[in-house]
């Protein structure tokens, strides 16, 4: 299964309780805004002030576990997180952050575990279900996969990875005419998408749509994807 974009949330501050909170919620608000502009360092710097200004502030934990992950820094990250579930084992974004990084650190489980969680204590989450739908998927627990990426689908129609990773299990179980719709929806949402066209060629070829398929095999060589090239060599003379 490939991997989806992932995704990272750091949540608003909290309550404001005396001057010490009050300076660790200025230092963590003015950390989100870097974290905004995708300037995780100096968003990491703000978010250290705010821990040593106030130790209990969950929000600081999970902000500077985001940016931490970020900067693919997986093992401070995860200790974030732990301490921000520690501070408040109710909020569903320090659990979902959490499956993030045991995702990246190959701990599937643990990730399962934590995406489960994080639907529990909130069940209108479209990103939980989708990266617990890969997660699943990776365990080869399929039709789990599946009832998640049917969620997010059910939730919007807009979330291009929801589509191609459902279409990529219904390939793979050759329920091939069902996957080619998944394919151009997915496609219909991103024309770029290399992995979606070279996986809908690939499944009309299988269903005797050659000209069709060799189209969107050439459309996926023509955007590098690594392996077109050589099936259109091998299909489309």
């Amino acid at each position: 299964m490939r991997k989806l974009t992932q995704y990272i949330v750091f949540i608003s501050g909290m309550i404001l309780l005396g001057a010490c909170s009050k300076s660790s919620e200025a230092f963590l608000e003015k950390g989100r805004t870097f974290m905004s502009e995708g300037n995780f360092k100096e968003a990491l710097r703000y978010f250290n002030w705010a821990v040593e200004k106030d130790s209990k502030n969950q929000g600081a934990f999970n902000a500077r576990g985001a940016a931490y992950f970020n900067l693919r820094d997986f093992d401070n990250a995860l200790q974030d997180f732990n301490q921000a579930i520690k501070l408040n084992n109710k909020d569903y974004k320090a659990f979902l952050n959490r499956g993030n990084v045991k995702r990246e650190t190959n701990d599937t489980k643990g990730a399962l575990a934590d995406y489960t969680k994080a639907i529990e204590l909130n069940g209108n989450v479209t990103d939980a279900f989708l990266n617990r739908g890969v997660v699943n998927a990776q365990l080869q627990r399929y039709d789990a996969a599946l009832k998640d990426f049917n969620e997010v689908i059910k939730r919007t129609q807009k979330n291009k990875n929801a589509y191609f990773n459902r279409g990529n299990i219904l390939y793979n179980q050759k329920k091939y005419k069902e996957a080619i719709a998944d394919f151009r929806a997915c496609i219909a949402l991103d024309a770029r998408f290399a992995k979606a066209l070279y996986a809908l060629g690939m499944a009309e070829l299988l269903t005797d749509k050659k000209d069709d398929g060799c189209t969107h095999l050439k459309q996926a060589a023509n955007l590098n994807h690594p392996q077109a090239d050589g099936k259109v060599a091998e299909y489309c003379k």
